[in-house]
């Protein structure tokens, strides 16, 4: 379902507004960018074509061979992919082994709520830590109203109030958030609530 709705669709804007918020770095250092839950590859193509060297992860093995097969479609395929290394790995077990100051940019598209409530706090944590000062954060995160919080079982999804998030985000210097709260889709696919916060922010 995820795939289908999400055929051919463009990197998300949140992320797009996110790279151009972004500083350029002192002299010829590339900047590094963390892809977490890359899905089929679109946003790691983005952030490599926009000059990152880029570690993206996901859990599921037929999301990274499409993720490949993206870069190696692209007429400069071999470029990109030389900028991007890929990891199959969840969020749970990956965040604990990032180095701190690693990442100039760290993309959370849409898989923070799929964290386990019980270890969300950590994750966070450590990808707060693994950005360096100055570093930009773009994500989303679930509403209490959400169809998938709502429908999911006790303690398999993470949801958060805007004073949640407050607390979340107190290390950073919060440059947008936008709250969905209405119908919507899932891509082009079936009918859902969303219930969204859009965040993007800088780490002090």
């Amino acid at each position: 379902m995820y795939l289908a709705g999400n055929e051919g669709a463009p990197p998300r804007e949140h992320l797009v507004r996110t790279v151009v918020r972004r500083a350029p770095l002192a002299g010829a250092q590339r900047p590094r960018a963390l892809d977490i839950g890359c899905g089929p590859g679109r946003e790691t193509l983005f952030l490599a074509r926009r000059g990152f060297d880029v570690v993206a992860f996901d859990p599921y093995p037929d999301m990274l061979a499409r993720a490949g097969e993206l870069l190696a479609s692209e007429p400069d395929g071999a470029a990109l992919r030389g900028a991007v290394r890929f990891e199959r790995a969840t969020l749970e077990d990956f965040a604990p082994t990032l180095a701190d100051s690693a990442f100039d940019l760290v993309h959370a598209g849409f898989v923070l709520p799929f964290v386990l409530p019980q270890r969300f706090d950590a994750c966070f944590a450590n990808l707060t830590r693994s950005l360096r000062t100055g570093g930009l954060f773009s994500g989303q995160f679930f509403g209490r109203d959400d169809e998938f919080i709502r429908t999911a079982e006790p303690e398999t999804m993470s949801s958060h109030s805007r004073a949640d998030l407050d607390r979340l985000l107190e290390p950073y210097e919060v440059l947008e958030i936008e709250e969905v709260n209405r119908p919507g889709r899932i891509g082009k696919g079936r009918e859902k609530w969303w219930h969204v916060f859009h965040v993007t922010a800088r780490l002090r």
